[in-house]
């Protein structure tokens, strides 16, 4: 029982990504024994207007609604963003994903705030990938900036009713998101996709343990399975997972439980 919290469809403008569309992102599923996974749509991050977007996703997923979690794409700068959030919930939308480098604001500016402050009234969570792709490999018009995990913490102090899922995140228990204490037991989380575990490949292993040590002080309940699926495989996050060392019913939570409650999904 695996849900993903981290996977897209559509179409990426600078790079293949293999036949994205959600009946192939199924088969991928399958092939990895994933039940459900949350979606959102590429194209929607370089909308200006991400509506028309978020309504094709919608149209694209008819047949895999048991399968695929709509996830809208969200920008507070277009003046209408108000208005495209109630239309998202109303098509079934079960969560809103903010892309602050592609769309011209700060995650904890007052923009953020306003949408984290609706989707704690709505009881949606907020979704926010620190990066889509490695800023070192990005083509050179995409903008490739990594979301800074301290401002990241100041949306959280500063809306702390909401629910976060922070995606692709790296050297989380150094960052201020764990090292401020006031927030440890706020409702955020962050997936595997992109954490670092204890790989023995590099000089300095003590700095590549980003879910080990995050676990040894405590925080394998700020933790959600993700992929990155398809712009990553799905092996690294199923490795990862299978040797956690937590206790089997935090890996329960972990695995699927957590994020079925969080986008209030009946089993």
């Amino acid at each position: 029982m695996l849900f993903d919290v981290n996977a897209w469809v559509g179409t990426w403008p600078f790079r293949s990504l293999r036949s994205n569309t959600p009946t192939r992102l199924v088969e991928r599923l399958d092939r990895s024994g994933i039940r459900w996974a949350a979606v959102s749509s590429i194209e929607a991050i370089f909308h200006r207007n991400a509506e028309p977007a978020n309504r094709k996703l919608i149209e694209e997923i008819r047949g895999c609604r048991e399968r695929l979690i709509p996830i809208a794409t969200i920008n507070p700068t277009y003046i209408k963003w108000e208005r495209d959030l109630a239309e998202c919930l109303r098509l079934g939308m079960r969560g809103v994903r903010l892309f602050p480098g592609y769309h011209g604001y700060e995650i904890d500016g007052e923009e953020a705030v306003r949408v984290a402050s609706a989707c704690r009234e709505l009881g949606i969570p907020v979704l926010i990938p620190q990066r889509v792709e490695d800023p070192r490999q990005r083509h050179w018009m995409d903008p490739g900036r990594t979301v800074d995990l301290g401002c990241v913490a100041n949306l959280i102090a500063a809306v702390p009713g909401a629910v976060y899922i922070i995606q692709n995140a790296r050297g989380v228990p150094r960052s201020p998101l764990w090292q401020r204490s006031e927030l440890r037991d706020l409702a955020w989380y962050v997936d595997l996709s992109l954490s670092e575990v204890d790989y023995q490949l590099h000089t300095n292993v003590r700095s590549m343990r980003d879910l080990a040590d995050l676990i040894d002080q405590g925080g394998a309940n700020h933790l959600l399975f993700g992929t990155h699926l398809p712009f990553s495989y799905a092996g690294p996050a199923l490795v990862k997972r299978a040797i956690l060392g937590v206790d089997p019913k935090t890996l329960e939570q972990i695995s699927y439980k957590k994020a079925l409650e969080l986008f209030g999904i009946e089993r």
